[in-house]
């Protein structure tokens, strides 16, 4: 669910990883270019991603996002 939050805009990548709720192994220099890369986008990916799907991708992430944690 952490990755969803991180495309959604819904959560920090940065607080994510200090707190240990986000563990990065491998290419770390990858991560890193992704998560400034989310950084950059204004909005939420996943938003968009659902638009493109219409009312049926709507309400798919609506239900994701009520499984988020509080």
């Amino acid at each position: 669910m952490l990755l969803l939050e991180l495309v959604d805009s819904e959560e920090d990548g940065d607080a994510a990883f200090f707190s240990r709720d986000l563990e990065v192994t491998g290419d770390t220099e990858a991560v890193v270019r992704l998560r400034n890369a989310l950084d950059d986008v204004d909005g939420s990916i996943a938003e968009e991603t659902a638009e493109m799907f219409g009312p049926p991708g709507r309400a798919i992430l609506a239900r994701l996002r009520r499984a988020y944690p509080t």
